[in-house]
């Protein structure tokens, strides 16, 4: 459950940050045990809202541009007022130009970004460990090849899967296009005609015409499902549900749970790379993770590190990860190389996941290709069997 939190720093700051857990008092010890004074909690509302964040793209130029700038020997500031009025996102100028301003009134760089609240969770907490380590322009250079990654992988997915889509729609306008255009006309025809149907065809021409005659349901049965579809992918309850139905599906369940393993692992080795302390890293991690599941098993892994547990005890209890990746997080602790272990693991999360989508993307085309002729071949025949029994009887 996710709680917004008003809250006042050491340095005397009023900020407001959104944390999750299952209880009021429990979000409030959190707070303090960060070192703030929370001055007021309450539960997260509006279900359908999200809050505006910069976007993915315009955030790696703007990273880009100043990366570059740093790299060049100009300081933060400098760097970003050059920065300031570039690039094509509203959202990104006008957070830009606050950031600047509280940056002269004294505040830091990941204080600003705090303060500002469009920047994604994940990218200030890296800003925050370059500061804390004396790293920044290296923390940057590692979230870039970080999204660089991200980004190339959602792009083949999405490549991956244009072609089912396209072939699932072509199926979907065939299939109405029978049963609105060509059943009818043949049912007017059959009607009047005294032929006798062979069952297939009075069972579709009947299927015909209870479209026809629920058309109305229908189409309030699709705003429905619309308004179903989007509390399951907006709602924490309905992000649970969905994730739980993925799970049961036993390759799918598989391949799921591997791709937000890669994304775990990538990321903790990022923010530890920057100098950011375990503990906070897996606060972070659990803010920002698009899982439900890995979401909720965080807590109690961030609970039983906080007790002093050692970080791979710690997945092993709650199930989190991979076996694979508790293990390589056991070397890696052992050997005070967690954040290559972390992207050595992420590396082969990766290929396995890559590989089975594409093993499984290029199925589905053949697959549906061959459905849609098996159906349209059957449709054909219930409709014209009937004809050429017609005819051979008048021969």
């Amino acid at each position: 459950m996710r709680y917004t939190v008003k809250f006042t720093t050491v340095a005397g700051e009023l900020l407001t940050r959104d944390f999750e857990g299952t209880s009021i008092p429990e979000v409030r010890d959190r707070v303090l045990a960060e070192g703030h004074f929370p001055m007021e909690v309450k539960r997260s509302g509006a279900a359908f809202r999200r809050q505006r964040t910069i976007s993915a793209a315009s955030l790696i130029l703007f990273n880009q541009e100043l990366l570059a700038l740093l790299r060049a020997g100009i300081p933060l500031l400098q760097s970003l007022e050059l920065l300031v009025g570039h690039g094509k996102d509203p959202l990104l100028r006008n957070s830009l130009d606050r950031v600047v301003e509280l940056l002269k009134e004294g505040m830091s760089f990941s204080e600003a970004l705090e303060q500002v609240g469009t920047f994604p969770p994940v990218y200030r907490a890296n800003v925050v460990a370059g500061e804390r380590s004396g790293t920044l322009p290296e923390v940057i250079g590692r979230w870039l090849s970080f999204q660089a990654f991200a980004q190339n992988s959602r792009r083949r997915i999405v490549e991956a899967m244009v072609y089912p889509m396209f072939l699932v729609v072509v199926m979907i306008i065939a299939l109405a296009v029978i049963f609105n255009v060509v059943l009818p006309r043949f049912s007017e025809i059959y009607s009047g005609s005294g032929i006798e149907m062979p069952a297939a065809t009075a069972l579709l021409l009947d299927m015909g015409e209870f479209v026809r005659k629920t058309i109305y349901f229908q189409a309030a049965g699709l705003v429905v499902l619309g308004f179903f579809l989007r509390w399951m992918f907006t709602t924490e309850a309905g992000k649970r549900i969905w994730e739980q139905f993925i799970l049961i599906i036993p390759r799918m369940g598989t391949l799921y749970r591997m791709y937000h393993s890669s994304i775990f692992t990538r990321t903790l080795g990022v923010l530890l790379a920057g100098g950011m302390p375990v503990l906070q890293a897996l606060e972070v991690i659990q803010r920002t993770t698009p899982s439900e599941r890995m979401r909720l098993r965080l807590l109690n892994v961030t609970e039983l590190v906080r007790a002093g547990s050692s970080l791979h005890l710690a997945l092993d209890q709650s199930k989190l990860l991979d076996p694979l990746a508790v293990e390589m997080t056991r070397v890696g602790e052992q050997s005070s190389a967690l954040p290559d272990m972390l992207n050595h693991v992420a590396d082969f999360f990766d290929q396995e996941v890559e590989k089975a989508t594409t093993a499984v993307t290029t199925l589905i085309g053949p697959i549906l290709i061959l459905a849609m002729g098996v159906m349209v071949l059957g449709l054909l025949l219930a409709v014209y069997v009937p004809l050429f029994n017609a005819g051979s009887m008048v021969h």
